[in-house]
């Protein structure tokens, strides 16, 4: 009956408004100049042109302009005027609109270079699918070390530690797990099975130039996985990044870290990027003195090296990167007799390509072929508990997009997929001669089409279907996707959405934090796939206020219902953890609203609230999830000087208790956990070729003082560091560089 439902659904949405969308053919903008006030014009009759080519257009009177999209996946926009300095901007395929600010030339003569300015974050207007964008002068708010810590900002995704001894940092997006948030890289299905446990820390963010996180179900094009939605992460590019780029950093807890890209176009046709990345935790921390340290010992190398081939008739994108890592933590004596430690090690490789083969101008008719391979291994150890895994990752596809008519209103694509997973996984706990292998090999063949019907600028939808073949289940999995957005008045957008999502189960390595506890750990027999539908709506309203204030309200609601669920019960007994498939109801609610306004001239401030309430169906029946936060409200205030010498950014959440789990609730005689504040906070001077930044995270000091249950007998059954609701690190305050050198003469 779920199923009849949905598909209900789906098919309402499809009779009440049939239409849907592809990425847009034309970029909206606005130019600007400043005043002597600092105040922003608009700029009249300015050109706007592609670099390297013919095609351009002039703005209006009032600076708006609108030009054809190129070809290529990521191409440079300039603007210029005569008495003014010209200005470029770096286009991607989710960039919508725009904004150009040109100083006159008197204005830039004992002035600092002037760089792009770009929002934070902001919601896109014209994607089907609700999709917040965070743009890389939003990562630059705070330190944003890795992709775990580039949240800090948002109320869609929240950040947390799956326990207190492996350090492991875990996702959650509309009140469920990271498992069911389907990770990409520049549309490349990413850190999948074993490599999700440590992999948000594998992506440094000073790597990327934007992060999209769409909610609910997304296009399916790239799998069925994607169950809550997608977190997708565009890095600098090849073509269009600076030759050198150096990011130092260090903080109060003695955390150093470098990250150095290099980009090189070496002729017209080919560019290539080097990525390199060192960091080191040298420092053991125990602030809450339980006797163990708050955040793992931690070493790291990445390297990473992505090549651009751009023709007339062929596009070829590829690249390869490589990890090692090592992180030591436990007990903070760890000389002492019979001493809890932890050790784990994890190497990481993979490899993309991706062609694309545009055969008209603009490439809304091409074929593309993508396939990439990864190589993960885990050797680790939590006490009595050993878990070594290896994973070898094939995934392949073919696309064919293009229009059933001229003025491309109706635009489809096709295409076949196959994936190939081998796992090799041991579970050993010494202390009960309990052990686990899960050791397999899990193909899946896949054909899929997507109809795009956009009749104008205000309407769309986008309906997909997926059939795969799961070898490894024997089953045959049908995903039905569609979203549509509609634009009812010229700021006023409303989407929808509906689809079904399926995830294999990694059993370990997606629950890692049950290996730090003395309990023993039984997993059921014939582990069946999980299973969800997913459907949601949002309003979204843009508005200005004068010429150069703006700003938007939206609001939006997801409900997901499980079919089947890997249910990780952690309540049916103080001496085990059992794992096994649904057996009854789980579900979750989300709610969220956002607000952002430019208050005055270059001072943003940005608030959001995000409630959430999930249910699952245990051995106590269908209780509140624990350890899911209610709620997460936020706000954001963002000032920049004149010309930017000068940026100041602080932010301030409220995160919602939780529910503890029964045992726990015992233990520390409370049921729920406290709401508690988070502060951050950041100055940057901004000069020539180079920004010095000074920040300070959990400004109030707050952290978890319980933290571990029993931490005095690690080895007792009732040891438990895995109720982790709130940091385990105290205040830290860092600091750091940024260097960007564009040209020989910038030395």
């Amino acid at each position: 009956m779920k199923n009849i439902k949905y598909i209900f659904i789906i098919l309402t949405i499809f009779a009440l408004c049939s239409q849907t969308a592809q990425t847009q053919t034309n970029i909206k903008g606005k130019i600007f100049t400043i005043d002597s006030k600092g105040n922003k014009n608009p700029l009249g009759f300015a050109s706007v042109v592609w670099e390297k080519t013919n095609t351009g257009v002039s703005a209006d009177e009032h600076g708006n302009f609108i030009i054809p999209r190129t070809g290529s996946e990521t191409a440079n926009l300039i603007a210029s005027f005569t008495g003014y300095a010209s200005d470029t901007l770096a286009i991607t395929l989710e960039a919508e609109e725009v904004e150009f600010v040109l100083y006159e030339i008197s204005q830039l003569l004992n002035e600092a270079t002037v760089v792009a300015r770009q929002k934070g974050s902001y919601i896109s207007k014209l994607s089907p699918i609700m999709t917040e964008v965070i743009t890389q002068a939003g990562l630059s708010k705070l330190a944003c070390c890795n992709l775990a810590e580039s949240f800090e900002n948002s109320a869609s995704v929240s950040v947390g530690y799956s326990d207190a001894v492996s350090g492991a940092r875990q996702i959650r997006m509309l009140g469920l797990a990271g498992t069911y948030v389907q990770m990409l890289d520049e549309n490349i299905p990413t850190l999948r099975g074993t490599a999700s446990t440590y992999g948000l820390s594998f992506t440094p963010g000073q790597w990327l130039e934007s992060i999209q996180v769409s909610k609910g179900t997304a296009s399916v094009l790239n799998g069925y996985e994607a169950i809550t939605g997608q977190i997708n992460v565009e890095h600098r590019k090849p073509d269009n990044s600076e030759p050198l780029f150096v990011n130092l950093y260090a903080d109060d807890d003695v955390r150093f870290e470098t990250n150095i890209t290099s980009a090189l176009k070496l002729n017209s046709k080919l560019s290539t990027i080097l990525f390199t990345h060192g960091s080191a935790d040298a420092k053991a921390h125990d602030d809450n003195h339980d006797g163990f340290i708050d955040s793992p010992k931690k070493k790291q190398i990445n390297l990473g090296n992505r090549w651009l081939y751009s023709a007339d008739k062929v596009i070829v994108h590829f690249g390869y990167r490589f990890l090692t890592e090592n992180r030591k933590s436990g007990q903070l004596h760890e000389d002492m007799p019979n001493a809890y430690v932890s050790n784990i090690k994890n190497k990481h490789f993979n490899a993309y390509v991706k062609i694309g083969f545009p055969f008209n101008e603009g490439g809304s008719r091409s074929l593309a072929i993508i396939a990439s391979y990864a190589y993960h291994k885990q050797n680790s150890y939590f006490g009595k508990k050993t878990y070594d895994a290896q994973q070898n990752s094939l995934l392949s596809n073919i696309l064919w997009q293009s229009s059933f008519d001229s003025a491309e209103k109706h635009r489809y694509t096709i295409g076949a997929s196959f994936s190939h997973d081998n796992y090799r996984e041991l579970f050993a706990d010494s202390k009960f001669s309990n052990s686990w292998t899960g050791d397999r090999i899990e193909n899946v063949s896949g054909t899929f089409a997507q109809y795009t019907l956009k009749p104008n600028e205000n309407f769309d939808l986008l309906a997909g279907l997926r059939i795969d073949r799961n070898h490894m289940y024997s089953e045959t999995l049908v995903t039905p996707r569609m979203h549509v957005r509609y634009n009812f008045a010229k700021n006023s957008t409303i989407r929808a959405s509906a689809g079904r999502g399926m995830y294999s189960p990694n059993i370990i390595s997606s629950n890692i934090g049950i290996l730090a506890t003395g309990r023993k750990i039984i997993v059921d027999e014939n582990i069946k796939m999980e299973k969800a539908w997913t459907a949601g709506a949002s309003f979204t309203q843009n508005f200005t206020l004068g010429e150069t204030r703006s700003g938007y309200a939206s609001l939006d609601f997801f409900h997901t219902d499980f079919q089947n669920q890997t249910v990780v019960d952690v309540e049916e007994s103080a001496e085990y953890i059992r794992i096994g498939n649904l057996n009854g109801k789980s579900y979750s609610n989300s709610y969220q609203a956002d607000f952002s306004i430019d208050a005055f001239t270059r001072f943003n401030i940005f608030a959001t609230f995000r409630y959430s309430q999930t249910k699952v169906s245990t051995s106590r029946g269908l209780v509140e999830k624990p350890l899911v936060d209610r709620f997460k409200a936020l706000v954001n205030l963002s000032y920049s000087t004149k010309f930017e010498k000068w940026k100041f950014d602080f932010t301030a959440q409220l995160n919602g208790g939780s529910r503890l789990p029964f045992y726990a609730a015992q233990t520390w005689q409370k049921e729920r956990s406290k709401s508690y504040p988070l502060f951050f906070a950041q100055i940057t001077k901004k000069y020539k070729n180079l920004d010095i930044y000074l920040g300070c995270e959990n400004i109030g000091n707050y952290i978890q003082k319980q933290a571990i249950i029993n931490a005095e007998n690690p080895f007792d059954d009732k040891f438990d560091a895995s109720v982790i609701y709130a940091p385990l690190m105290g205040r830290k305050i860092y600091m750091g560089i940024r260097l960007k050198l564009n040209r020989a003469n910038d030395i």
